[in-house]
């Protein structure tokens, strides 16, 4: 993976996020977008990426067909009805079994597919054939609806059905998760290989040899199994596609054990050869893309969130607002964020206005969002803070849970994003040796905080020994 690009990726979350996209543009390289976004709202993507993209050649964008959606706990993809109490498939995902076909329509009746869905009954390549022209040509689809060819005919006069910002900068196969604890797991596996295969002819046959990834998605325990690993790493270093893009059930790098993230490393080592993308992935991740490592060259999350992500995700609400505090790499409740800068000395509420920001930008943080929020003086850290409320009911209680205004939400979420920019930006310029030589000197340093419980920060540790494993490996 040598000299390869390293890709900051961003995950488009709601239509809703759009502005946030726009104000941050600066702050990503590729879009990732969920397949159930992509057919739901095409038109409002398509108009995004032809807006921003076309005059942009150093940004791109996917597309995660999610296939592996319909495989498990389907009940997660039907919503009840307020009026009737009555339960449907949700809105995104009948959409999406509108566009991918058979066998994908069982979970009608409340069943999830299985190996055996994909018999000879079952025409495989236009499964797949339809999976990768959903991906190609959302945004030109677009274009075709919206009568803006002949814009294009005049701005790329002689290339305007192929201009490449507008097509994805890869397609992903088909993919279902593999879990040990399945029966299955085997027949999935040897289902996402044959389907990588049929995508790969496909792409060189109707799709102008459109790069393919293989979307790898797997239980956490099989970072503990040295045989699985191998398995897997057997069964797709072997295909003939561009690149793998990762995703490991609910691995949280600051909660992982030391055994669970060398797996982690141990399964990358296997696919290097190849560019490797993490789809959920926070700054150890980013670690792994420095060039004394290069187990991944990319990592994907979400604006302030999404650095680990279960397969079935369960509950909902509202997403919290948090501070993300750069020395632990680490989003925190701003009550803690303000214990740790004080226990630091960055601020101090003995002082009028709780003290300058001087030691703030020097030590912590001196992205453009901390100084437009904080300025001179500390007390305007409270613009981090969330103090609004909502309510939920539930067994004839009624319970608050904070939630953040507008102007809290933008503070954290820029500050979020410009912090992951410095993150990619020091991984590629500094030497592995002192980055990691920071990570421990800042974990030393709060570890004895009154408000860090025992062991908190010993993700630090762990990082360190792990990305030394793989720098030797």
């Amino acid at each position: 993976m040598a000299n390869q690009r390293i890709v900051h990726i961003l995950r488009y979350g709601t239509v809703a996020e759009k502005i946030h996209l726009e104000k941050a543009f600066s702050a990503f390289d590729y879009l990732s977008i969920n397949g159930n976004t992509a057919a739901y709202v095409s038109n409002a993507i398509a108009k995004f990426i032809v807006e921003k993209f076309f005059s942009s050649n150093d940004k791109g964008y996917f597309i995660d067909p999610i296939t592996y959606a319909f495989q498990g706990k389907i009940d997660l993809l039907f919503s009840k009805s307020k009026d009737s109490n009555e339960y449907s498939i949700k809105k995104s995902i009948a959409k999406l079994i509108e566009i991918y076909g058979l066998p994908l329509n069982r979970i009608e009746n409340r069943t999830p597919i299985v190996p055996d869905d994909f018999s000879n009954s079952i025409d495989k390549e236009g499964f797949v054939d339809r999976i990768l022209s959903f991906q190609y040509n959302l945004v030109y689809d677009h274009v075709q609806k919206q009568d803006l060819q002949k814009y294009l005919d005049y701005v790329a006069p002689g290339q305007s059905d192929n201009i490449p910002q507008l097509r994805p900068k890869f397609v992903i196969a088909p993919y279902f998760y593999l879990d040990m604890q399945s029966m299955n797991w085997k027949a999935w596996l040897d289902l996402n290989i044959e389907f990588v295969n049929i995508s790969v002819a496909k792409s060189k046959q109707d799709y102008m040899d459109i790069p393919v990834f293989a979307q790898i998605v797997i239980n956490k325990s099989i970072l503990m199994n040295p045989q699985a690993i191998k398995e897997i790493v057997n069964a797709y270093s072997m295909l003939k596609c561009e690149g793998y893009t990762i995703w490991v059930d609910d691995l949280n790098e600051h909660e992982a054990t030391k055994d669970e993230l060398g797996g982690f490393a141990s399964l990358l080592a296997g696919l290097k050869h190849k560019p490797v993308y993490n789809m959920y992935g926070g700054y150890f991740s980013i670690l792994l893309t420095h060039k004394s490592i290069g187990l991944l060259t990319g990592v994907s999350h979400g604006l302030e969130y999404g650095e680990s992500r279960m397969v079935y995700p369960v509950g909902g609400g509202i997403p919290v607002s948090k501070y993300y505090y750069l020395p632990l790499h680490q989003r925190l409740d701003f009550t803690k964020a303000f214990y740790l800068l004080e226990y630091a000395n960055v601020l101090d509420t003995e002082k009028e206005n709780w003290g300058d920001s001087e030691k703030y930008f020097s030590e912590i943080c001196r992205c453009s969002q901390c100084k437009k929020v904080i300025g001179q003086e500390m007390i305007n850290f409270m613009g981090f803070e969330s103090t609004d409320f909502y309510e939920i009911h539930r067994n004839n209680r009624v319970m608050r849970r904070k939630k953040a205004s507008s102007d809290t939400k933008q503070n954290c979420l820029y500050h979020y994003l410009l912090c992951k920019k410095m993150e990619f930006s020091q991984v590629n310029r500094k030497k592995l040796q002192q980055l990691l030589d920071e990570l421990i000197s800042n974990g030393d340093k709060y570890s004895s905080c009154n408000y860090i419980k025992e062991g908190e920060l010993d993700y630090t540790s762990i990082w360190r020994e792990v990305c030394l494993g793989a720098e030797k490996g």
